[in-house]
């Protein structure tokens, strides 16, 4: 199949705002809303700090604004950082076909580019939609059957910076040679493996993805050149990344179905696969506690996925145990909460928090889709409690509402900022659409020193 990257520039850059669904452009303000939060919530991170030191050292200038930060950093140094820590707490969101997480490397270069070139909230809007739907098509590419690709390489890597291309190369108007380009050099910038999760480069990479994915943008803005069949040439991106890579899924209903429609905003910090044995585990307890003294052993029944990315016994850390479904298996049954506060590293270290881990067993089922969940506890005195889960909480069939994101995002935007303050970067975020000028907002996703948590 020819010309792939060539008919998604093309798509993209003829694209209007004006034509795409209310509905779309609604998802479009969810996930940046979501977005906002979750970059706030992980700004102060052990990783996100000594990364800001490091970048610091050759930084090109005070440029653009760290979101829940008071530091500034070029452009290409604030969307790294920005995507960064809105991953550090495994809150951002989740395309379920590819497992990427699409929106923390767009929306972090535009709000980067944003202070250095005029942009209104449409254009933020539109861009950050178009920068969603080809990074997730990339992505597709190597994920729809009959695609098979390496589990070890991480999505985010692979097609954040595809994102980010698009939607920093639609801003700057670039015509169908310069988004290819874009989209090339991007592509040509496609990395992260997987077996660096529950760990600080795990959180590098959606950074590495956003600034790769602006320098690709502005490079082909220069004029900066590169081969225009990137995606499905011969030596290229499919190819390279996949068994049987499917182009085909890049292009079908392109610019009739959204992909952006489909993605799940997390209602745990978690990663995305542990989520339905969460809720699993909070129906179990949801009426009758439990305390570890109870529990004689945990059984679960999982897709495949679950276990190939989150199986971590002994989590050493809460970096580790954000990745770990034995960890939230216990600690949502002896909770009876699923929280920051659940994976705090009192928590994980917590000796019967520990001994519990290791009496959780699991099966892997082909039937079970990567929604779903299947819990068994067994009870010293015999009995037994089960429950189980179709569509997880968060996920297309159970999306969050409106009102479940304001909440999310609120509760992260406290960890850094004054209450009132935090309720008015929300309000704002919601009426993204109608700003002419994002400077001011960008502005104001700063910290100034005026408040945080004791718990971040």
């Amino acid at each position: 199949m020819k010309d792939i990257t060539r008919t998604l520039a093309r798509y993209a850059c003829a694209a209007r705002f004006d034509d795409l669904p209310s509905a779309v452009r609604g998802e479009g303000v969810r996930a940046l809303v979501n977005y906002v939060g979750c970059a706030a919530g992980g700004a102060h991170e052990d990783d996100v700090d000594l990364m800001v030191r490091f970048l610091g050292e050759f930084d090109g200038g005070a440029q653009a604004t760290l979101v829940g930060r008071s530091e500034r950093l070029d452009i290409l140094n604030a969307a790294f950082i920005n995507s960064m820590s809105s991953a550090a707490l495994a809150f951002n969101d989740t395309h379920f076909i590819t497992v990427a997480h699409p929106t923390s490397p767009v929306a972090a270069a535009l709000l980067a580019l944003a202070e250095r070139r005029p942009m209104t909230g449409r254009d933020l809007l539109h861009a950050l939609v178009l920068g969603v739907e080809l990074q997730c098509r990339a992505g597709m590419i190597l994920t729809v059957p009959p695609a098979v690709s390496a589990v070890g390489l991480s999505m985010q890597g692979m097609v954040g910076s595809i994102g980010a291309a698009v939607a920093a190369a639609k801003v700057l108007q670039l015509d169908e040679t310069g988004m290819t380009t874009a989209i090339g050099l991007a592509a040509n910038q496609s990395a992260g493996l997987r077996e660096a999760q529950s760990t600080m480069a795990s959180h590098y990479t959606p950074g590495h993805a956003a600034r790769c994915g602006l320098a690709a943008a502005l490079l082909a803005a220069r004029g900066f050149e590169c081969s225009g069949s990137m995606l499905e040439g011969a030596k290229g991106f499919a190819v390279s990344f996949a068994q049987q890579p499917n182009l085909a899924a890049a292009i079908d209903g392109l610019g009739e179905r959204f992909e952006i429609s489909t993605l799940a905003y997390k209602p745990y910090p978690a990663g995305v696969v542990i989520h339905p044995i969460i809720d699993a585990c909070l129906e179990i307890v949801r009426e009758q506690p439990l305390d570890a003294g109870q529990i004689e052993r945990v059984e679960l029944r999982l897709n495949p996925l679950a276990a190939k990315l989150t199986n971590v016994v002994d989590p050493k850390d809460r970096g580790q145990a954000l990745v770990s479904f034995q960890h939230w298996t216990v600690s949502t049954l002896l909770y009876g909460a699923a929280g920051i506060a659940q994976v705090a590293n009192t928590i994980v270290r917590e000796r019967t928090v520990a001994e519990l881990r290791r009496k959780v067993s699991f099966v892997n089922d082909e039937s079970v889709s990567r929604e779903a969940a299947h819990v068994r506890v067994v009870l010293k005195d015999g009995s037994v409690r089960v429950a189980s889960v179709s569509h997880c909480r968060g996920s297309v069939e159970r999306p969050l509402t409106d009102a479940d994101i304001t909440t999310k995002t609120e509760d992260q935007l406290r960890m850094v900022f004054a209450p009132e303050r935090a309720r008015a970067i929300v309000a704002q975020s919601w009426r993204i659409e109608t700003l002419t000028d994002l400077g001011p907002f960008c502005r104001a996703l700063a910290q100034e020193n005026e408040h945080r948590s004791a718990g971040a």
